[in-house]
């Protein structure tokens, strides 16, 4: 039976999210004097942001985003959880109703500098011309420099994409190159900024590009607040007809790390 590269790819990445955890689930113990001990689990750690602001008299107009982060690190890998939700309306109805998540895991390498990478991501949109979008991706990932005050690091990899729902619901076979950096400018100050380019392999001229950027300054160092000033891109260069290019979100949130 033929099957199309895209689906070739699709089917990789899935399986990759069904066999990786179970080996995971094995190497995750430790031979000592003869018998396996297991690893000690460790606790997941992160924030919650929320933003709300609004206008009234007039005009009126209401903005809610939030966000939680989720990261998880043991000896062998590190994952990493996001979800976002975006929702925006005005006298006239709602204009934005919006999210995201994705989920990620990382299994160190010999080479500490390097890593190999897995990740799903999920896209929901209620004014896009499809359902929804699934990602599925995977590669290698290279630390530049882990820093106590800055971290640099490269991704590239392979997968597929899908708009479930859509005029063409077919798997789009993808490259990813990616980048995540933070700067840490003053004890009180972060600045961070992301990005992922998915070209299409069999057509570079239809891409995305996601963007996250923003910057947190400590408000209570007891408590772990902060306050982030940020802002989201997703662009696509081919989107289905009646919707533009570019998806931006940004705004103000506090965040609470626990």
């Amino acid at each position: 039976m033929y099957l199309r590269l895209s689906n070739l790819l699709a089917v990789f990445s899935i399986l990759l999210l069904f066999v990786v955890n179970p080996i995971q689930a094995q190497l995750d113990y430790d031979i000592e004097e003869g018998s396996i001990v297991e690893e000690v689990d460790p606790q997941w750690v992160g924030s919650f942001a929320a933003g709300l602001n609004g206008k009234s008299g007039n005009s009126q107009s209401t903005d809610i985003n939030s966000t939680l982060n989720l990261t998880r690190e043991t000896d062998f890998a590190t994952t990493a959880i996001v979800g976002s939700y975006f929702y925006s309306a005005t006298n006239a109805g709602t204009v934005t109703d919006r999210a995201f998540g994705q989920w990620r895991q990382e299994r160190k390498l010999a080479n500490p500098k390097w890593s190999w990478f897995y990740q799903s991501a999920f896209e929901w949109d209620r004014f896009k011309a499809f359902d929804y979008r699934v990602a599925l991706h995977t590669g290698l990932a290279y630390k530049v420099y882990d820093l106590d005050d800055r971290k640099f690091k490269l991704r590239m990899g392979a997968g597929a994409s899908k708009e479930v729902g859509g005029l063409n619901d077919d798997w789009i076979p993808e490259l990813q190159f990616g980048a995540d950096w933070e700067r840490k400018i003053s004890e009180t100050t972060r600045l961070y900024a992301s990005c992922d380019y998915f070209p299409n392999i069999e057509d570079f001229s239809d891409y995305r590009i996601n963007t996250n950027a923003g910057v947190d300054f400590l408000l209570d160092a007891e408590r772990n607040i902060n306050f982030r000033i940020f802002a989201l891109n997703r662009f696509d260069s081919t989107p289905p007809a009646g919707n533009n290019q570019n998806d931006i979100d940004y705004g103000l949130a506090l965040v609470v790390g626990f």
